[in-house]
């Protein structure tokens, strides 16, 4: 089974990192993740996180370079995550798609129920 491809943001501002709830009725929800979602077939990694990002919070973004990839086991298949260094150029965020937003320090995030397959990214930022 090929796995499911999606990106992530490690939005990073202030010494802060962005870390939205999914909400409740989705997969998995309620629990904590990195922005992003699912890589559509006509659009780069790139494009799609500029999208999914401006979907799900009304955000500009600017993409940097790739932080860390991902290949995460779930009960109903893999996923491949290519999480992406990520600046917002600014505005207010505005939660659409998402229960609710916080800035962590990179420190707090394992205090957050977050998605098991987000957890190796948490570990790369804690180091």
């Amino acid at each position: 089974m090929q796995p499911l491809i999606v990106t992530a943001a490690v939005l990073r501002k202030d010494g802060r990192i962005l870390i939205t709830r999914r909400p409740q009725g989705k997969p998995h929800g309620g629990l904590w993740e990195f922005p992003g979602g699912k890589l559509e077939g006509y659009e780069s990694p790139e494009e799609c996180l500029r999208r999914e990002i401006d979907e799900e919070l009304a955000l500009e973004i600017d993409v940097e370079g790739i932080f860390e990839v991902v290949h995460h086991r779930y009960e109903w298949g893999p996923v491949l995550i290519l999480a992406y260094d990520c600046r917002p150029r600014g505005g207010a965020i505005r939660n659409l798609g998402v229960t609710e937003h916080r800035w962590v320090l990179p420190g707090e995030l394992a205090r957050f129920p977050l998605l098991p397959a987000d957890v190796p990214i948490v570990r790369k930022l804690s180091r």
